[in-house]
């Protein structure tokens, strides 16, 4: 709405301005005026709701990245108002690398130069769109610069921007260590930073106790639970991953316990240590169901060397509250195979009694599984 009452100003305003000559009327119109005229009016109108309208109006003339570059670019590096120089940020990030070459650089220019927070901000955001992914992973570099930014929102924009390139952002880890680790940054820095080196820099020796010491309790709950979900992610035979999991499944805090959940159904075998917890958790009427559906599939992996998790799944199949659940533990033991002929009798049972027809079906598979 703001948008059209500045055309709709601009145009009744600019009627008399008489810019057009003879040549311009052989131009096609753009909301009443010629593209010449408009690239006029942004380099030189005093009022900055014209030259807002002048950029608009080389945009929806397909010309703001052809005749009218330069005017953008000027607009962009050189205009006094900080809405004129936000709004031709925001028109290259529409138009995109592809046909606005430069656009990547002048971007990175503001996103150093510009004094105005908005504007690098603006900058940042557009640098971090999906669109602007190819052309960013060249200035890696600048990006971690701008990680330095005394703006909160422009870092907010650039960690998402480097979270966005992965492993390309690989010369920004520095800087996004420090980032992560530092508790006067903006919590979504941080998490931002703690997501990208998590998933991207796994063989660096500094993130997996970056991970485990910002798990801890004394961080902040949604630092804690992307540091979790890394941890689940980071590879490491690490016993102290286990460990510090399955206390994160004793969490008061729920998301912090889902997030424990699905941390230990990643590491598969390496989940043995944290085996008592998740035990507990399994049979555990009163926690969240999605919880013991996680810890269910972790009990079948498990189970190819335990007995109690053969006799966990078994229990979940017999008498979970959730019918999903009970499919889920079914579904394990029937994996195991022979390794769960304790619990064929139970099946056996549950398929032929069970006023579940799914329930009934996983566990005739399951059985057949067992007994070949």
């Amino acid at each position: 709405m703001r948008r059209v009452v500045i055309f709709a100003t601009a145009l009744v305003c600019l009627s008399p301005i008489g810019l057009a000559s003879a040549q311009d009327k052989k131009e096609e119109k753009v909301l009443g005026k010629t593209i010449s005229e408009w690239i006029t009016i942004l380099r030189t109108h005093e009022n900055e709701r014209f030259r807002q309208a002048a950029l608009k109006a080389l945009e929806v003339g397909n010309e703001a990245h052809r005749s009218g570059r330069d005017a953008l670019i000027d607009a962009l590096e050189k205009d006094k108002s900080v809405r004129v120089r936000r709004e031709a940020v925001e028109v290259i990030g529409r138009i995109g690398p592809d046909d606005f070459k430069p656009g990547m650089k002048v971007l990175v220019k503001v996103l150093h130069e510009d004094k105005s927070d908005e504007v690098r901000e603006a900058a940042a955001l557009v640098i971090a769109s999906d669109r602007f992914k190819v052309p960013a992973q060249q200035y890696v570099s600048d990006l971690a610069d701008a990680l330095k930014d005394p703006h909160v929102g422009t870092r907010i924009a650039i960690a998402g921007a480097l979270r966005t390139l992965g492993e390309r952002a690989s010369p920004a880890f520095p800087t996004l260590f420090t980032a992560a680790k530092n508790p006067k940054e903006a919590l979504q820095v941080r998490i931002a930073a703690v997501q990208t080196l998590a998933r991207h820099a796994k063989g660096d020796p500094m993130t997996l106790p970056m991970l485990l010491d910002l798990a801890g309790p004394e961080n902040p709950a949604g630092l804690r639970e992307v540091a979790i979900d890394g941890l689940g992610r980071n590879g490491s035979d690490s016993e102290a991953i286990p460990t510090l999991l399955a206390k994160g499944l004793e969490e008061k805090n729920l998301e912090l316990r889902k997030a424990s959940a699905v941390a230990l159904s990643m590491l598969g075998e390496r989940a043995k240590p944290a085996w008592p917890a998740i035990k507990e958790h399994v049979a555990d009427k009163k926690e969240d169901s999605a919880i013991r559906n996680h810890l269910i599939r972790v009990a079948g992996t498990l189970g190819k060397t335990n007995a109690e998790a053969i006799a966990s799944l078994t229990a979940a199949a017999k008498a979970d509250e959730s019918t999903e659940n009970r499919i889920a533990a079914i579904q394990e033991l029937g994996a195991l195979g022979t390794l769960a002929k304790t619990a064929a009798a139970s099946l056996t049972e549950i398929a032929a009694q069970d006023p579940r027809a799914a329930v009934r079906e996983a566990a005739t598979k399951a059985v057949k599984q067992i007994n070949p």
